[in-house]
């Protein structure tokens, strides 16, 4: 079928391809009065994620950013905050929605679920582009409905991606508190079984780690040290020099000894308040120095090189056997040692159970969600569905195709000769000739006019 062809059976079938093109028109206005309007109504949620979490203090990353605001757009979409928003408007009050439900339902979902499901269905959220604002959008057949449940739709969205978090961290807060709970049990077992032995055995341990008896043999080697520099001082001529400034000078040197004793157990040689220790040890033995040196001077002195030497002598026999003593103690001082590490063990898994139970409470008990509500609902006064326009244009168009297409059918299963073409596709032999009509000439012929003599410039060449 040639162009010319086909244009003349548009214009002889022009009735029908007019009425089908009427029959759509009117169609899609039917349709725009009566399919039910529908109002946009649009409410604003600024998600806060670059702010730190007020309890822990950590940050949303990057990667994780895309993954959050998906979360919180299929949460708006869920029926557990659907359903919040029927409960919070009190539509299963309403007698027309009760009606509603009691008309269409097919009897599968209660009516909570069935309403719940109408404001899924209706409702769309996105990120507004290039931005952290979470726009909300819900389409309804009254304007200020519309606007009523976009609202409550973004109400019922914070309270419950907040319940989410605060329920969250309170299961594992109470997984924590259970957790200490044991380990304090575990722990008050450990210090009864540790007390027991110690009771048992006479063997005491301090809370550094350090048990009585090594602590009573360290003790004696400082008092057998300081008894041997004493000894020194007091030797050479066999006399030596003492005072009342010497004896308050070696009193206080003792002391820092022992005191330098037990900040090793406790603190270790590399704690500033050991190393304090040993500067004053040095400033100590600076003063009895001087103040031997003085006593001495002065004549003073009494001989102290005998009752020196005798007590070093007595610190090394008690050094001794505090020596065997410990050395048979090893074995219980060991499993001792073991209980201790298993107090300390214990202890610590209890402070940080404990620790972590009291955070996630603190969390549980936040009202910050990192999502700020902006600004009030807005509603359109105009509807998006039906689009009048749209429809009408797709009107147009489907019922002017439908009809070219309708024309064309026609023609085919009724076949008329409306040119040399059809003529000699019938004849099965070429047309020769062609007269003209004399008739006044319309429009209509002027253009069937042009299509022949087009046709017949293009049978000429083609005999040519």
């Amino acid at each position: 079928m040639s162009i010319a062809q086909f244009f003349r059976i548009l214009l002889a079938r022009r009735l029908i391809i007019l009425f089908t093109l009427l029959a759509g028109v009117i169609i899609a206005a039917v349709l725009c009065l009566v399919l039910p309007p529908k109002y946009p109504a649009t409410a604003r949620v600024l998600m806060d994620v670059i702010k730190p979490d007020p309890v822990s203090g950590q940050v949303i990353s990057s990667s994780f950013v895309r993954g959050y605001t998906k979360t919180q757009t299929e949460l708006i979409t869920d029926y557990r905050v659907a359903g919040d928003v029927v409960d919070r408007l009190g539509w299963d009050k309403n007698p027309v929605l009760v009606a509603d439900y009691q008309k269409n339902s097919d009897g599968t979902s209660d009516f909570r679920r069935y309403e719940a499901q109408n404001i899924i269905d209706n409702t769309e959220a996105d990120l507004v582009e290039a931005s952290n604002i979470l726009e909300i959008t819900y389409k309804g057949g009254n304007p200020i409905l519309a606007k009523n449940v976009v609202t409550a739709l973004r109400a019922a969205f914070i309270d419950a991606s907040l319940r989410f978090r605060t329920d969250a961290a309170g299961r594992s807060a109470d997984w924590y508190v259970d957790q200490a709970n044991k380990a304090q049990a575990a722990l008050a077992a450990a210090e009864a079984k540790k007390s027991e032995f110690e009771r048992a055995n006479g063997i005491v341990m301090a809370p550094g780690g350090a048990d009585s008896e090594t602590m009573k043999l360290e003790s004696m080697q400082s008092a057998l040290l300081s008894a041997r520099s004493s000894a020194g001082l007091v030797g050479g001529g066999g006399r030596g020099a003492t005072s009342p400034e010497v004896e308050a000078a070696k009193s206080q040197l003792n002391a820092v000894d022992d005191a330098m004793v037990q900040a090793s157990q406790k603190l270790g040689t590399a704690h500033p308040a050991y190393i304090a220790l040993i500067e004053r040890r040095k400033v100590l033995q600076q003063q009895l120095a001087r103040a031997t040196a003085t006593a001495a001077a002065t004549g003073g002195g009494v001989d102290m090189s005998a009752a020196t030497q005798a007590n070093a002598s007595r610190l090394e026999s008690e050094l001794a056997a505090q020596k065997e003593k410990v050395l048979g103690l090893k074995s219980k001082l060991d499993e001792l040692a073991q209980l201790q590490r298993d107090v300390d063990l214990r202890k610590s898994q209890y402070e940080k159970a404990a620790s972590r139970a009291a955070d996630l409470k603190l969390e549980a008990d936040v009202s910050e969600t990192g999502l700020v509500p902006l600004g009030d609902a807005f509603v359109s006064g105009t509807p998006s569905f039906p689009n009048k326009p749209l429809f009408l244009a797709l009107g147009v168009i489907l019922g002017l195709g439908l009809g070219i297409v309708i024309a064309v059918a026609t023609e085919l299963v009724s076949r008329r000769v409306r040119g040399p073409e059809d003529l000699a596709h019938a004849a099965n032999s070429a047309v020769l000739a062609v007269i003209a009509d004399t008739a006044p000439v319309s429009l209509a012929r002027r253009l069937r006019r042009v299509l022949r003599r087009d046709d017949r410039l293009g049978g000429l060449q083609a005999a040519r």
